[in-house]
């Protein structure tokens, strides 16, 4: 069912070698929000704040790494309802 959301932290492999520098966040009503570099070990989070929206999903979509990244991927993903 529909949520109402306006909080996501992203949260990158907890190792050195792989690090997501740049990615998207695009959600089931059409928008996309675009980031920077996640923490590149995972003990902590990046936070992508945005107005609050109502969607059904989302997905994230890596578009950036640091190079010589073997395993590209989050360790976790956290979904915030607006408040």
């Amino acid at each position: 069912s529909p949520q109402r959301i306006s909080r996501v932290w992203l949260f990158d492999r907890p190792n050195a070698l792989d690090q997501v520098t740049s990615g998207m966040l695009v959600f089931s009503d059409g928008s996309t929000v675009t980031t920077g570099a996640l923490p590149d070990d995972a003990k902590r989070g990046l936070e992508v704040t945005f107005p609050p929206k109502e969607i059904k999903w989302l997905i994230f979509v890596v578009t950036g790494v640091k190079k010589g990244s073997p395993n590209i991927g989050l360790s976790e993903i956290a979904v915030f309802r607006a408040k």
